[in-house]
């Protein structure tokens, strides 16, 4: 079962909060994504959770007092169940049909998350992780025993039904996950 809400949640930071108070409703094993939602006036992020217990009542309630739009997809089902206004209602969907193919999303909760702490050699967060591939930053290669710091906060990107975790350079001849999780917003200063 796939469930999707958009509530249209300006940034990766509030959609990843909508999805922890949405993981606190569920208490169930999850993969939980962000989805860019473009093709409006101001683009913004949706997010959805997969799982193989049904999500959809204690999801519909947690969200039943918020103006958000709601893609519920069952196994089976001809066509997803779908509730909120119109321009949210898009977005939802949009976020389920992703999560549905695997061909886009950021991936916050996954099986092997909980794994994501500390420095690790890259052979070993990839199977500890469950992570598919390294994809350095500027192509810089990355062997089995390149050292990664998690900084125990990991965002893998989810692309071809895969788990692509993007780093970077740091000092001491680490690599660091791309996105950190207090980003600095770029043009803040102006």
């Amino acid at each position: 079962m796939i469930v999707a809400v958009d509530a249209d949640s300006l940034d990766t930071a509030a959609a990843d909060h909508l999805v922890y108070d949405l993981l606190d409703a569920v208490d169930q094993p999850v993969v939980a994504l962000t989805h860019m939602v473009a093709g409006d006036d101001r683009p913004h992020v949706a997010v959805s959770l997969t799982s193989t217990a049904d999500l959809a009542e204690p999801i519909r309630a947690m969200v039943a007092d918020r103006n958000v739009g709601l893609a519920v997809t069952r196994p089976g089902a001809s066509e997803p169940e779908l509730a909120g206004p119109s321009r949210l209602v898009r977005g939802a969907y949009v976020a389920a049909v992703e999560a549905a193919l695997g061909t886009a999303g950021r991936v916050v909760r996954w099986p092997g998350h909980e794994q994501a702490h500390g420095v690790l050699p890259a052979a070993e967060l990839r199977v500890r992780c469950g992570i598919d591939h390294l994809e350095a930053i500027g192509g810089i290669p990355i062997a089995d025993d390149t050292l990664i710091d998690t900084l125990d906060f990991l965002r893998p990107l989810r692309r071809d039904g895969r788990l692509i975790l993007q780093v970077q350079p740091s000092a001491g001849d680490l690599l660091i996950p791309f996105e950190l999780q207090h980003q600095q917003k770029c043009c803040t200063d102006h």
